[in-house]
């Protein structure tokens, strides 16, 4: 009985190591985050990563019609708003094409303040 009863709490306890570890929240829709600066400005968006679960370095943001873009308190812009420099949340479906330097379709663009 000792032994089911120290096992059973052995393993209560990895549960509940790995239910408390530090990843990033999904987005409410599923999606994939990242915090990123905005490098450059073109056909495609180049950023530098600052946080991110999944993520490091360079990438290229793909915009298009299904992108959405948001100030930080929910306002509506335009891709026309974001600006070098910029630091933004970028929510993509957690798909990468593996290209130098890699490339993500964004779903969502926050600008933060």
């Amino acid at each position: 009985m000792k032994k089911f009863l120290l096992f059973s709490l052995l393993l209560l306890s990895l549960f509940t190591l790995f239910a408390c570890d530090n990843a990033e929240e999904p987005a409410p829709d599923g999606s994939v985050q990242m915090i990123a600066d905005i490098k450059s400005m073109g056909e495609k968006i180049e950023v530098e990563v600052l946080e991110s679960e999944y993520a490091s370095g360079i990438y290229l943001v793909i915009t298009g019609e299904q992108t959405t873009y948001l100030d930080s308190e929910g306002n509506t812009l335009s891709r026309t708003d974001l600006s070098v420099g910029d630091t933004v949340k970028i929510q993509y479906n957690g798909q990468v094409m593996m290209s130098l330097p890699p490339q993500i379709v964004a779903v969502k663009i926050i600008v933060q303040s």
